[in-house]
């Protein structure tokens, strides 16, 4: 009797075994998520808010420096990098570097030690100082192609005036020097502002794919640039570059700044930073590994022309990548407004809801997902999750034979040159009229 109910015990468990691999089997692909906030410890981290693109008069802001770092301390904000056109900031109370003759007549005023002292310490915000980003500048200082490039933790300069639709040189040259570097308002020099669809255009796929492969020390770009009016295009820009640079085994950083000059510019646009405590090193950290959030109160694309986000934009405040179910399950900041949570792969939503099963997605993404949340107080981006999979189809940076030929060759070299830049310039602007 025992050896027939020992037997048919057996057989239960042995049923169930088969049953369960058969269910596990039967979830499909089985997904490596590469998660980039991995390091956040989100019990004890704290969200710190950023503005990581900022002019003073030293170039062509129109507030000096002293009321412009004012403004954001009083606007609760946690870390500031000063990035004047062609000046190096060496300490917000010190003397920077300037590149002239861009900023040779301009302003420089310094804040006094005092100040310094009261802001960076946020002696009177109960302790909550706002961090000095040392060694930001904007590179390219007087090209009329506004091809952009902020510089952090530098000492490279942009010698007179920079060159004429190049975005390259200047990563190049901050990578040499041992700093990191971001690609600013891209979209203003696509022109993806009037024309969209130049963000899927494989030139512009191609040109900037090729400098975030050759050089890691650029980190990122902006996604969102003040009232997201040049950067509308921008998301997909960046989307066509996760699809070809992922398989190469980096990400790129999505950022959003004010790029402030007026004081109506403040506020605009920013980073929430997740970080244990906020100092230099720290932010640094967070910039390098993508442990941050591209926030903005504008986003044309995805909200519309019209809105303007009033109140906090939503935030998470815990992010749980299961790598055995293939699930990622967000926990809203509920002190926020959060009225839609989206996932996006290449530019399209692709699911809603506050956890994604990407096994209920396998053929609709590819090499990563992303999500943004969007509320009364604005829109915020995360950056990318690589997704690593058997199967995965990956798309390679698309080659432009044209610029390998003779004529394609004098093409970019005549790019470059400012005279070509000013016909361009000229053009462009005659053909606003007619828009």
């Amino acid at each position: 009797m025992f050896k027939k109910f020992l037997c048919c015990a057996l057989s239960a468990i042995m049923l169930v075994s088969v049953l369960s691999v058969g269910a596990y089997a039967y979830q499909g692909t089985d997904y490596i998520i590469v998660n980039p906030y991995e390091t956040v410890d989100w019990d004890t981290w704290t969200t710190y808010k950023a503005n990581l693109h900022t002019h003073s008069t030293a170039s062509d802001g129109r507030v000096d420096l002293p009321e412009m770092i004012g403004l954001y301390y009083d606007l609760g904000y946690d870390v500031l990098a000063l990035t004047d056109h062609g000046v190096i900031n060496h300490g917000w109370n010190k003397e920077r570097k300037v590149y002239p003759p861009f900023n040779l007549f301009q302003k420089l005023t310094n804040m006094s030690d005092e100040d310094y002292e009261r802001i960076t310490t946020g002696s009177d915000r109960g302790g909550r100082g706002m961090t000095d980003v040392t060694g930001g500048i904007e590179i390219n200082m007087a090209v009329l192609s506004k091809t952009h490039v902020n510089g952090y933790f530098t000492e490279y300069g942009s010698g007179v005036w920079g060159t004429e639709n190049d975005y390259e040189s200047a990563p190049a040259a901050i990578e040499e020097a041992g700093g990191y570097s971001v690609l600013n308002h891209v979209g203003d020099w696509v022109d993806s502002n009037h024309y969209p669809e130049r963000s899927h255009h494989e030139v512009f796929i191609s040109y900037f794919a090729n400098i975030f492969n050759k050089y890691h020390s650029c980190l990122g770009m902006e996604i969102i640039n003040n009232t997201d009016n040049v950067t509308r295009a921008d998301r997909a820009l960046w989307d066509e570059l996760l699809k070809v640079i992922i398989p190469t085994g980096r990400n790129i950083w999505a950022f959003a700044d004010d790029d402030s000059e007026y004081v109506s510019d403040v506020g605009r646009s920013f980073e929430m930073m997740v970080m244990p405590e906020n100092n230099l090193e720290n932010v640094k950290t967070a910039m390098e590994n993508g442990t941050f959030f591209a926030c903005s109160k504008y986003a044309r694309t995805e909200i519309g022309n019209d809105f303007i986000g009033t109140g906090e934009v939503p935030l998470v405040k815990k992010i749980k990548v299961d790598q055995r179910q293939n699930t990622i399950e967000l926990e809203l900041d509920e002190s926020r407004d959060c009225s839609a949570v989206e996932w996006v792969y290449d530019n399209k939503v692709i699911a809603v809801g506050n956890k994604i099963d990407l096994n209920d997605y396998e053929d609709e993404i590819g090499c990563y997902i992303r999500f943004q949340l969007k509320g009364e107080g604005g829109i915020t981006y995360s950056q990318a999750f690589e997704l690593k999979y058997d199967g995965r189809t990956d798309h390679e940076i698309p080659e432009v034979p044209f610029f390998d030929t003779r004529l394609g060759r004098l093409v970019r070299v005549a790019s470059k040159t400012r005279i070509v830049s000013i016909i361009a310039f000229v053009t462009e602007k005659i053909m606003e009229l007619f828009r």
